[in-house]
């Protein structure tokens, strides 16, 4: 007598602690009974996956490797299933699993389809079921997705669970819940004071705050007690500035969608703590002996905008890379194909371009007095508007002056004047307003002269230090006045892959040319934005790979 497996699945941990795969398993005990099937096999073994998604191969799955396993132990001849996409909802995997038990004479038999896959027509039955149990599944999650971006773009959460600190209203809004949101500014207070993350997380186990997930009553593996990963997530958790950043799952589109929410934390304190962050971490690395990444923090991948992470291939070799942080990341709508960029290569290309600044500001001094001339060239029609005001406020004090007069005389009553009066100070106040804006630019226009000559002074100082700078230093520099690198990975025409990186340099008035930069400061002049571009070629043994566009 003949051996049966019966494999029963469902996708998710509601559904499993619902009980729904019992549903299942009742049928196939009704359909081997109704079938007369309990009869001629000897016996049957369920396979039950509870919680495992279709789209993961059929060996990857608990029951489902020991399934292939007892299969190719020869412990079953026929595999019966409630539907066939509870064994996959990928037609490959249906196809793989297919294969794997006709190479052993295993039967494959649906209890609700109705094919024999013994038949060429029912095999090709067999792979349009599948395809359709495929489609299916992807028509569900793009109309799931197309849902949460519909709700996203009207200002609804469809992210899973807030962030701490956050509730959601029955309008399907974030709404700050002030329990929480007193607890994040604390954080965000202790850490610019100087705490670490270890420290802060020990004061709030010593307070008796409860952590996020007993504050939400969830359940975690983190019970009741913060740790300093806690705190690293609070503080980089852009919501609480104001803003949330949502990341759609479209396989054929990478888009996100920025939804306005209400802030807890100012702007500036966020900032900040960003700031602290990359520099606590560097300090953490070079204390390991690792390598110093000049760039971390600044660098960005240009085809996903995730940023870029420090990594090692082969350190004895000096191979040492930039990768993109969402290059390995295999999620719908979120996997990146950038190429890894040594970190010498864009490293040099930086710090070739802030050495020219340093050395020859000619260009930059020369940008800058061209935008001089220009401002005065701009101010003509400025001053020209500003006179012409002038009068015309000069005329409505006359206007008022005579209105006052026939008035007092008699000549017009006094609602007369008194609307004549409004209608003039209405004026007066339009004319005064645009009197104190072309003011602002004239203000604004007639400072960049000496900021000109304040960022040639700076650039002077650091022509000075520029070929002794440690490591150290040459990152503070870099962040300094690198606002930002984006690196992307393009194709020519023979099909390979190549690098092209766009820097952008910011000089400010306060910037960190001299070192000694407080990052803290959030009142910067922007003097000049000034890009380059570095194209990098694949290797050649008998040519570099670093070429210069501008």
């Amino acid at each position: 007598m003949a051996k049966a497996a019966i494999y029963c699945r469902v996708s998710s941990d509601e559904q499993a602690e619902k009980g729904t795969i019992e549903g299942q398993v009742q049928y196939a005990k009704k359909y081997m009974e109704l079938h007369g099937l309990e009869a001629c096999i000897e016996e049957y073994e369920f396979y039950l996956d509870e919680g495992v998604s279709g789209t993961l191969p059929l060996a990857e799955r608990p029951a489902g490797a020991k399934l292939i396993a007892d299969a190719k132990a020869g412990k079953f001849k026929a595999l019966y299933v409630y539907r066939l996409d509870r064994l996959a909802r990928s037609v490959k995997h249906v196809l793989d699993t297919y294969d794997i038990l006709e190479s052993r004479n295993i039967a494959l038999k649906s209890m609700t389809e109705a094919f024999d896959t013994g038949t060429p027509t029912g095999k090709f039955f067999m792979t349009l079921l599948a395809s359709i149990a495929a489609l299916e599944r992807d028509t569900i999650l793009e109309r799931t997705q197309m849902g949460k971006d519909r709700a996203v773009r009207q200002g609804r959460w469809a992210s899973g669970p807030p962030p701490y600190g956050y509730r959601v209203g029955t309008d399907g809004c974030l709404e700050v819940y002030e329990p929480e949101a007193r607890i994040v500014r604390l954080i965000f207070q202790l850490y610019l004071e100087s705490m670490s993350t270890v420290e802060v997380a020990k004061y709030l186990n010593a307070r008796g705050v409860l952590t996020p997930s007993k504050s939400k009553c969830t359940n975690s593996a983190s019970t009741g007690k913060w740790h300093a990963g806690h705190i690293s997530i609070i503080l980089r958790t852009e919501a609480y500035y104001g803003k949330y950043t949502y990341l759609t799952r479209s396989k054929r589109r990478r888009e996100t969608i920025t939804m306005d929410v209400p802030a807890i934390i100012d702007k500036h304190d966020y900032a900040a703590a960003q700031v602290k962050l990359v520099e606590n971490a560097d300090v953490a690395r070079g204390n390991r002996g690792k390598r110093h990444y000049l760039l971390r923090g600044v660098i960005f991948c240009g085809n996903c905008g995730r940023a870029m992470v420090g990594t090692t291939g082969n350190s004895k070799a000096g191979r040492v890379y930039y990768r993109c942080s969402n290059a390995y990341d295999a999620g719908a709508g979120k996997a990146c194909n950038a190429k890894l960029i040594r970190a010498k290569d864009i490293e040099d290309a930086v710090w070739l371009d802030i050495v020219a600044f340093a050395k020859n500001p000619g260009r930059i001094i020369e940008i800058m007095q061209e935008r001089i001339k220009q401002n005065s060239k701009d101010l003509t029609p400025v001053k020209n508007e500003i006179n012409e005001v002038e009068k015309a406020i000069l005329d409505k004090q006359t206007a008022r002056g005579k209105v006052l007069s026939l008035c007092a005389r008699g000549i017009i009553t006094d609602q007369e004047a008194e609307t004549e009066l409004q209608s003039l100070a209405r004026e007066m106040e339009a004319l005064t307003s645009r009197r104190g804006h072309l003011f602002s630019r004239m203000d604004a226009a007639q400072k960049v002269e000496s900021e000109t000559l304040t960022a040639q002074a700076m650039l002077d100082t650091l022509a000075e230090r520029i070929d002794n700078l440690s490591d150290e230093e040459k990152a503070e520099v870099i962040r300094g006045i690198t606002r930002r690198v984006n690196v992307y990975t393009l194709v020519n025409e023979e099909g390979k892959r190549y690098t092209k990186a766009e820097i952008h340099y910011l000089f400010e008035k306060n910037s960190c040319m001299e070192l000694s930069i407080s990052r803290n400061s959030y009142n910067h002049t922007t003097l000049l934005d000034v890009e380059t571009t570095w194209l990098f070629k694949p290797y050649n043994r008998s040519k570099g790979t670093r070429v210069r566009l501008n």
